[in-house]
């Protein structure tokens, strides 16, 4: 037959896998090889065009091609030769043109539907630690849903099963084994790979070449670095890195002086301060679950006040406005600023999240507990859900914490009807029976859930008028009527502190807000609007008013010590000083002493000197040698 192949001399040909052959490579098979490379080439090109507009249309943004056009095309070209990199190693590594297409599509799906739903619920881009949430299922599902999440599945079990078939529809392999071919490529997809495995380490050419080509990366805004540099370029660069920049100076004489400055700071303050104030004293920290103000939301008409008595409390009590590091999630990222005074600004744009990415990786934290411990405070922290989440059930005893109560052993906690998650209120109520029930004082830390998103199943929803979609408008009423509960919820928890003999002083405070608010009511809140959430100090004692203005959570139990009259540590002296010049330093942005927005290129020369104190003392505590850390924290003495 005219078409029909001649068999080589000498016998059969030896079966092989696909695209090789013992003998000197033929036009066709060399073109076949080209052709393989070519559809890899053009297979990376379609998934992270893909992607990128899938990570558009979770932002919902108007008009998600356009961001297509916005991408710097040297950056965008990056992403797909990495893609095609993965593709290469993956044919090297099985010889098989419909495994490497598999993989391919099923990661870079992954990644898509990630992005995408992280976008919709928390309205943040996917990390590469997300990963870790692969492992949590239960969470997934509440959080996504069954539906999706099974769909997904089926997709992903259905990608390597039609590229099989598909291969198995195409031409019949050849014969032999051009091994030498394989490695190459094989060892050159690799080596990429592996370069950009390394992203942050200094001198990467993976990240020479995106700043090459016009990458502009934004340590502050992790969206606007997804957004301007694309997902690729955003997963790499919040590759793992070291926690914190060493500050220049740092050294255990540079420790030394900067202990006995601010020793000397903290002794004149407490001068006029009762050193026991806290001594015998419960201190409650309660962070209020997506805990804000919708009537600071221009536009925005609930049918009523759902906080009438926060605004009671608030009007007699230490309060004000608190800066938070995110919209619409960083809840971890607010706790630990709460409860070892340190700034997330300090630390390395990579560490998205310092519980799984920095206190987990040691065995003790240095925290504002170790302050308490001096006082013989024993601590408890309830968190009515996952243990796994932020991997708190690792994280609370490296911060000092005796005990943790999780969704576990709080199943017979009563939820709001119509909801998923422990009430307010029953988390209050058990607050209140510990500290009741202990003989020592305590620090006990509470993480609420009843607000959390996506806002839905309450058999109640507040009206609400403003320019909301009927989506937007449910997903609002929801969440009004959950925070009106709390509020109640609040009203309850104070009048059982009143009627207990002994002394407590609480802390709330919320962590950012919810995500239920269109981008045009945002924006007309100003720069700062999307980020202000309230906080209050109250006690069953009384306690000095003070109105400090806007702050960032590191400095909350300032607060805590300066409306009770307690005497300063070191550190929080240096924290007092530094809130004089800094009162708040977040990713989200900075403010100076008149509470307008601020750089650090614009602070003064003092108040870049604290700033240097600061992150030297952090630095020492957090990823230092510790030189000074237990002195800085060590409760003062009479």
């Amino acid at each position: 037959m005219l078409f029909s192949r001649r068999r080589p001399r000498g016998g059969s040909p030896t079966p092989g896998p696909e695209g090789e052959s013992s003998a000197p490579a033929r036009p066709g098979v060399v073109l076949r090889n080209v052709g393989r490379s070519l559809f890899g080439l053009a297979l990376a090109v379609v998934l992270t065009l893909a992607l990128e507009l899938t990570h558009g249309l979770g932002k919902a943004r108007p008009e998600p091609f356009d961001r297509l056009l916005d991408l710097e095309p040297g950056v965008l070209a990056i992403g797909i030769g990495l893609v095609w990199a993965v593709f290469v190693f993956l044919r090297a590594l099985s010889n098989r043109t419909w495994v490497a297409s598999a993989g391919v599509i099923v990661l870079l799906a992954l990644i898509a539907c990630g992005d995408y739903f992280k976008l919709r619920l928390r309205g943040e881009p996917l990390f590469v630690s997300d990963a870790t949430y692969l492992s949590q299922t239960g969470f997934l599902v509440e959080s996504v849903g069954l539906g999706p999440l099974l769909l997904l599945a089926l997709a992903l079990l259905a990608i390597p099963m039609l590229s099989w078939g598909a291969a198995r529809l195409a031409r019949p392999a050849s014969s032999g084994r051009r091994v030498l071919a394989r490695v190459v490529a094989g060892t050159v997809a690799g080596t990429i790979i592996l370069t950009a495995a390394t992203f942050n380490v200094p001198g990467n050419a993976a990240r020479g070449l995106y700043e090459a080509a016009g990458a502009k990366w934004r340590p502050w805004n992790q969206g606007q670095n997804y957004d301007d540099n694309g997902v690729i370029a955003g997963l790499l660069y919040n590759l793992p890195a070291e926690p914190m920049a060493k500050p220049e100076g740092y050294s255990q004489a540079a420790m030394a002086d900067l202990l006995e400055r601010y020793s000397g700071i903290a002794e004149e303050h407490n001068a006029t301060r009762d050193v026991s104030a806290l001594s015998d004293t419960n201190v409650v920290l309660v962070l209020s679950e997506s805990l804000s103000d919708p009537m600071a939301m221009p536009g925005i008409t609930p049918a009523e006040d759902p906080l009438p008595f926060l605004r009671e409390l608030m009007a007699t009590n230490t309060s004000g406005t608190l800066l938070s590091g995110a919209f619409g999630g960083g809840t971890s990222s607010m706790e630990f600023e709460v409860v070892t005074g340190m700034a997330v600004a300090n630390l390395q744009p990579q560490v998205d999240s310092p519980f799984p990415g920095l206190v987990a990786q040691t065995e003790r934290f240095p925290s504002h507990l170790r302050t308490f411990e001096d006082w013989s405070h024993n601590s408890y922290a309830i968190h009515p859900y996952a243990q796994e989440f932020y991997r708190r059930n690792v994280v609370y005893p490296a911060l000092g914490f005796d005990r943790a109560d999780f969704r576990d052993s709080l199943r017979g906690l009563r939820k709001l009807p119509g909801d998923e998650y422990i009430s307010d209120a029953a988390v209050l109520d058990r607050v209140v029976d510990e500290l009741t029930a202990s003989d020592e004082p305590m620090v006990v830390n509470v993480v609420t859930m009843q607000n959390h998103g996506p806002q839905k199943g309450l058999s109640n929803p507040m009206e609400v008028d403003g320019p909301l979609s009927e989506d937007q408008r449910a997903a609002a009423g929801q969440y009004l009527r959950g925070l009106k509960a709390s509020d109640e919820a609040l009203e309850a928890f104070t009048e059982d502190l009143a009627e207990i003999d002994e002394r407590t002083i609480v802390l709330l405070y919320g962590d950012h807000l919810p995500t239920v608010w269109p981008e045009e009511v945002l924006a007309a809140s100003g720069p700062t609007g999307r980020y202000e959430t309230p906080w209050v100090v109250f006690a069953n004692f009384p306690t000095s008013k003070q109105d400090p203005g806007m702050i960032s959570a590191n400095q909350l139990m300032n607060q805590v010590l300066d409306a009770s009259g307690a005497a300063y540590t070191p550190w929080t002296a240096l924290l007092h000083e530094l809130a004089q010049e800094v009162p708040a330093m977040e990713r989200t942005g900075w403010l100076g002493p008149d509470g307008a927005a601020v750089s650090e290129a614009d602070l003064s020369e003092g108040a870049r000197q604290l700033l240097a104190d600061y992150r030297l003392a952090q630095y020492d505590m957090a990823a230092g040698q510790g030189w000074a850390t237990d002195a800085l924290l060590a409760a003062p003495e009479d």
